[in-house]
Parts: structure tokens; sequence; C-alpha cells
């Protein structure tokens, strides 16, 4: 399947999510026409679909080149051009009224009153109760883009996105991120505007002919990544003019290596009612100036979970704080000649923007094997419980030292008398680990940490009667820590290596205080030392 192979190369995708995702999982969402037909209504119109029809013959008449989806296309637009006139005018008159905003408030923000109804219609959503599974894949799916395009107005893509994230994706409203030095990784770009700033909705022919002239700023924008991304449009058609539109104005702007790159590299998944299989097409479509692959199938879960496979060790998220800091620390700080040195782990990250505004910085970039390598928590925690022990003992102490006195983390495996004076550690080092042992291997001492309020089953000797639950996380760890001198180890540990890939894959790198307490009990009962 195209999607395997596409996925075998791990390169995260650029994302292009049309109207069709969130018809998906929202409920009462509306097509195009189906919009325009509500507020026609609204004005206390008859015989929507009478005026549609008048308007679709003018524009065959005035196009004879159009296919049909072009005909519905532009007469879409010429019905918004026409519902905005006439929609401003009866809220001048009182004769339409939206809440909390008045004849006043237009005047003195500019923002149209039918745009500004349109962000209302789109501000609150629903979602479909028999979504869940489909919704949460969807949701890992969202965090492993490298950038997100979208011509929708709601804000269905960013909420789910940033629901799954502690580091929210970076969003541009219409053109302006084409303008602007962006960094390329966790980016959603509102092609047609947002509900969050009605002024730069497109739907009328004025607003469409303006982002056409701009439209190459779209190409230039993602032609650097096309040529080491997958680029995969979901929730559109094929015939969708919006996506033809941008294909073809995409390849006008190649030569012809760059568009065999492309034919490779660009997928269109379009929805087959009750497809659960997946039916792959190739089309050599001469108006897009390129080939591409279709597939169709009914089965976006699926879809959701090959994406969500793709791992590159860090999420774009983090990628994007990454580069932020480094620009931060380079290019600002370097304008200022103020460049020394510092040496500092990935957790630190979270503070290092305040804590530089009155340092002098350097940073020094070379060969690995000659910087000592001190790793993140989550990394840490993750190659200690799974048991791989690929960190060796010396780097595990040196990380175990420089941690706060009192954070709690997995730390029995190196707590031996023994083995700590035969390290290479200074003394003062030894001395601080060893005074470590009373407080981290001791189990009655930190099981009496656990807040009872939050457990909520306080006698079972089987996981699965307190995971997936519908509890907050931070009552599902203590609910295990509580019970976890009956729980199957093998199965503890299994589950603590999901939830640290999870939060691995999210781009995060600190780890709440319920789940430390719970690796550290884990962590007393598996591997306590004899002399400990």
């Amino acid at each position: 399947m195209i999607l395997d192979k596409l996925m075998s190369e791990n390169e995260f995708p650029v994302v292009f999510i049309g109207a069709g995702l969130s018809k998906r999982f929202l409920e009462k969402f509306p097509d195009w026409t189906s919009l325009l037909e509500e507020f026609w209504n609204q004005l206390g119109y008859e015989n929507f679909y009478g005026e549609y029809n008048n308007i679709r013959d003018e524009m065959a008449e005035e196009n004879p080149s159009y296919s049909e989806k072009e005909i519905n296309h532009y007469s879409n637009i010429r019905m918004g051009t026409i519902l905005e006139a006439n929609y401003n005018k009866a809220f001048n008159r009182n004769e339409v009224s939206i809440k909390g905003f008045t004849p006043k408030d237009a005047f003195q923000t500019r923002i149209s009153p039918f745009k500004k109804a349109i962000s209302e219609r789109f501000g609150n959503y629903t979602v479909k109760q028999d979504a869940h599974g489909e919704l949460e894949a969807f949701r890992k799916m969202l965090l492993k883009t490298q950038i997100i395009l979208t011509t929708n107005y709601d804000e269905f893509i960013e909420n789910t996105y940033n629901s799954a994230s502690k580091y929210n994706i970076t969003k541009y409203i219409g053109q302006k991120g084409f303008f602007q030095e962006t960094f390329g990784f966790a980016e959603l770009y509102k092609l047609h505007g947002c509900v969050e700033s009605p002024n730069d909705i497109v739907i009328t022919e004025n607003d469409y002919s303006n982002f056409d002239k701009n439209s190459v700023l779209i190409s230039a924008k993602i032609i650097s990544m096309m040529l080491h991304s997958p680029i995969i449009f979901i929730g559109y058609s094929l015939t969708d003019i919006n996506v033809r539109n941008i294909i073809s104005e995409f390849t006008r702007s190649l030569n012809e290596e760059e568009i065999q790159i492309l034919e490779n590299r660009l997928v269109l998944i379009e929805r087959l009612e009750g497809e659960k299989g997946f039916i792959e097409e190739n089309i050599n479509d001469k108006d897009l100036g390129c080939k591409l692959k279709v597939v169709k199938t009914d089965n976006f879960e699926e879809v959701f979970k090959k994406i969500s496979k793709i791992n590159q060790g860090i999420a774009p998220t983090e990628v994007r704080k990454y580069q932020h800091v480094i620009k931060e620390l380079i290019i600002d700080r370097g304008k200022k000649g103020t460049l020394n040195s510092l040496l500092l782990s990935p957790e630190e990250l979270d503070v290092l923007e305040e804590d530089i505004l009155n340092k002098n910085i350097t940073v020094a970039l070379g060969d690995s094997k000659y910087i000592f390598q001190i790793p993140d928590l989550i990394s840490y925690t993750i190659d200690y419980i799974s048991d791989k022990d690929e960190i060796s003992t010396e780097i595990r102490m040196r990380f175990a030292i420089l941690q706060n006195a009192t954070a709690r983390f997995p730390i029995n495996k190196i707590l031996d008398t023994n083995l700590i004076n035969g390290s290479s550690l200074h003394p003062t080092e030894k001395e601080k680990l060893i005074q470590k042992i009373n407080t981290f291997s001791d189990f009655d001492k930190q099981y009496g940490t656990i807040v009872t309020a939050s457990v909520f089953n306080r006698n079972t000797d089987q996981l699965q009667n307190i995971i997936g639950k519908g509890f907050k996380k931070e009552n599902e760890y203590e609910t295990i820590s509580y019970n976890i001198q009956r729980l199957d180890l093998a199965e503890v540990k299994d589950y603590l290596l999901e939830e640290l890939t999870e939060l691995k894959e999210v781009g995060e790198i600190k780890i709440n205080t319920q789940l430390r307490r719970l690796l550290l009990l884990y962590d007393i009962l598996k591997n306590k030392r004899g002399n400990a």
C-alpha cells in the first residue's frame, strides 16, 4: 500500500485537511451549499434552490468550458457574495441579529456582519458520540504531521491537536504565515480564514480573487518540504476545486525533476462509503499537471494509525521548540554580541528563554562522541523500565546526581553502596548518591505519600480493573500505586512503557508527580538492591 511505503520512509507528512474530516467527526456540520442555504433561510427568503439554479445557469452561460463541479464551485462563491451584501443590509436594519455584536461594533471593527455570523456558526461544535476510537487515532496522527493546511473555518483541528500536546500548534490565519519567517514544524495554516478572525474568512468573489492572487505563496512555502515529506490530502475529493487549484498551482512552480518527486509523494485519501479495505488508483490528470495516487476507503481510523507510526524519536512540536531556542541562542543573541557558553539538559528548555535574558551564551556543535551526554528524563526512564539498559551505569549515576534532591524517579538499579563506591564519581558525588538510598529505597515511606482521596479502587489484583475507566490519569496512577503489591508487575511494566512512550511521542519532557511515584514504587519492588 502506498501509505505503508511512504510511512516506511519515516518522514513527517505535510497534510491538507478538508471539510470532509470535520463533517465526519462533528454533529450537524454543513457542506458549503447547505451553509449558504442556512443563511438564506435566516434572511426569511424562500426558494433557495430556485435562485441557486438561476445562478448556475448564468455561470454555465458565462463559462461554457466549466465542468459541473466548477459551475457548482463558482456558483457557491457568487451566492456567498449575494448573501453577504443582503445579510449585512438586513443586519444594519436590525432585521437579523448576532449575539454580542451590534451595528456599532460592525462600524468600529469594520467586521462584515455576514462573516461574523459565519464565525459564530462554526465557533461551537459537538463531537459525534460514536467517533471516540477514530478521534483518538486522528489526534495521534495530528501530532505526527510536519505542517497542516486547511480550508476549514472551525477550530476542530487545532483544538484536537492541543488537547494531546503540551506544546500548542502554531496557527497562521489567511495568508499571513506565508509572509512571515516560520520554523516549518508543528504549524497550522488556515488558508480560508478562521472563526477567531472573521474578516479573514474567504467566501465571496472578492475574497477568492484576493486569495488567488497570492496562491503562489502556498507553493513557495511547501516546495522545499515536498522534496523530503509526503503530501497527503484528507477530507477532500479529487473533484474538489480547492484541491485542484492548490495542486495545479503547485505543479506550475515545479520543474520536471521536482514533479517526479511530487508524484511519488502525493496521496489523496478519498472517502468511499462502507469500504473497510483500501482501493488504490493511479490518476494521470493533465489538468493537475501531474499524476497522483488516490486511496479510496471508509476506514479512516486505519489511515490515521498508519501515519501515527512515524517515529523519529522526537515530535514535530519538540523540533519546533528546539529550533526556536537555537534561534534565540545563536541568531538573536549573536546580533547582540553576547555569545558565551551554557550546558543544559532537554528538560531545561522550558525555562531556558527566561534564564538566558541576562546571560552571555554560546552553542557548540561537534561530534557526539566527544560530548558527555545526559539523557532527558523520559528517555532515561524508558531505557530503565524497559530493562534495555543501553544507558551506562556511570551515566545513570551522573543523571541521578543532577536531579532535584526530592524528585522521584527510578534509581534502585544503581543504589548499591559497593557499586557507587567503585565508580569514577567524585567522593562528594558518591556521598550524594548514597544519601538517596534511605529515601528512594524505602517502599513504605514512598507508599505513604499516596493521596488516598484520588484512589478509586482500593482492593484489586487486576490492572484491567483500573485502567481505561474514564478517570483522570492522575487518579489512575494513584490507584495503581495503591494496589501495586497485588498487581502483576509484568503487566505494570508494559503499562508504564506505554504511558512513557506516549509522552515521548507528543514531545513531552516532564513526568507528573503521580506517575513519578508509581515508577519509583515499581522500581523499589523490582530492583531494590540487597545492600540498599
